[in-house]
């Protein structure tokens, strides 16, 4: 195999542009599919973080229409659930917030304390919200970044307050903390969103006049079964209140709704893009039946001092595999490269999937072969004495 091996790279060393350029259309083909399938996985990655920095995970438990809504005895209930690792009063309100001289609409989220745990808040500056703030209910506030860059161009403005409209009235709060924003990722894409400010529950309990949540957020315990817990808290609380009117959205299912869809669109991209790859098989094809026809005295000579056909197949096969090796390694390497460059330049993760490169190599290389076995049979059927009669 090593004196075959030999043979092919001399051979294809005697028309080196030639094959150099072949080995490039391979590149190109391989290259495309690799900067898909960075791009496809770094997305993937900076999504489920940003999700799972919005609290997109868990269990979200809500009342129907016409309900007054989630109560203590509710949340109680709830975590006492096996399965249920904790459980967090959610209330929403849409406001407006003035903040030195910046005036934005304002989504006002009512927590309780460790809400880290929870909805995966993420603390630049300061601190969250306490206990002995939700006890006392303190008028005090976290705010997330983009909130604080909008009003002060800068993200630490723990100390300062800011004006909040809670039923009817103008309410001052301090921050005491800042978060990392969540949801900036979507805000650079929909304006819609408001920026974030979080309260005690308790303090927007007081200011409304509410004694209910609006949501329950939950948390399943690791290795815990979601859509039994699922059941077991709608059961639950439909037997404590006699009624139906709960529901509950896996938000964690959502998410591996939206991750499939993406990984569909990769799957859909990358077919796309290997069909170059096809294409650079059919050059290698061309290239082969064009050696083969090159070299006719040359495997006549061959044959006629003992070589076999399967020795000569064996010969073009080669060729055609160690240009679609080449190629696939060169595009890996540019490939990677330039995904690389891009993504640390944009700031997103860079993953390497080396089973996903060593899956790609073997495709382009079976390609080459599958390729090159006309050109290598058309070779070994070659009669010698018909071969050396060949100009």
């Amino acid at each position: 195999m090593g004196e075959i091996l030999r043979c092919a790279i001399k051979s294809l060393s005697r028309k080196r542009a030639r094959t150099w350029l072949t080995v490039c259309s391979i590149a190109v083909g391989v290259t495309m599919v690799v900067i898909v399938s960075f791009i496809s996985s770094a997305g993937k990655s900076v999504v489920n973080e940003e999700l799972e920095n919005m609290g997109i995970s868990g269990l979200s438990v809500s009342c129907g229409t016409g309900q007054a809504g989630l109560s203590e005895d509710n949340l109680y209930s709830i975590r006492n659930l096996a399965g249920v690792e904790t459980a967090m009063p959610l209330m929403i309100e849409y406001s407006t917030s003035q903040l030195r001289d910046t005036s934005n609409s304002t989504l006002i989220c009512g927590l309780d304390s460790g809400a880290r745990q929870v909805i995966s808040l993420e603390l630049k500056h300061g601190r969250l919200i306490s206990r002995g703030d939700v006890q006392a209910g303190a008028m005090v506030c976290v705010v997330d970044e983009t909130v604080a860059l909008e009003a002060y161009s800068r993200e630490n403005i723990t100390g300062k307050t800011i004006d909040l409209q809670i039923g009817g009235m103008t309410e001052t709060f301090t921050i005491i903390g800042v978060t990392e924003a969540g949801s900036s990722l979507l805000q650079n894409v929909v304006d819609l969103i408001p920026g974030m400010v979080y309260v005690p529950y308790t303090t927007l309990q007081n200011l409304t006049g509410r004694d209910s949540f609006d949501q329950i957020a939950v948390r399943v315990g690791e290795g815990a079964d979601v859509e039994r817990v699922e059941s077991n808290i709608l059961h639950t609380l439909e037997g404590s209140s006699g009624t139906d009117g709960y529901r509950t959205d896996n938000l964690a299912a959502q998410r591996d709704q939206l991750t499939g869809l993406m990984d569909i669109v990769t799957v859909v991209l990358t077919v796309i893009s290997g069909i170059s790859l096809v294409v650079s098989g059919l050059g290698i094809m061309t290239i082969m039946l064009v050696s083969v026809n090159e070299r006719t005295r040359e495997i006549g000579t061959k044959k006629a001092i003992g070589a076999t056909k399967k020795r000569i197949l064996m010969e073009f096969l080669t060729e055609a595999v160690v240009i679609s090796l080449g190629g696939s390694v060169c595009g890996i390497l540019l490939g990677s490269a330039v995904s690389a460059a891009g993504l640390f330049f944009l700031g997103a993760p860079i993953p390497f999937d080396w089973q996903g490169m060593l899956l790609l190599i073997a495709f382009s290389v079976f390609t080459g072969a599958v390729f090159g076995v006309y050109p290598a049979m058309k070779a070994a059927k070659l009669k010698p004495v018909d071969a050396l009669r060949m100009e």
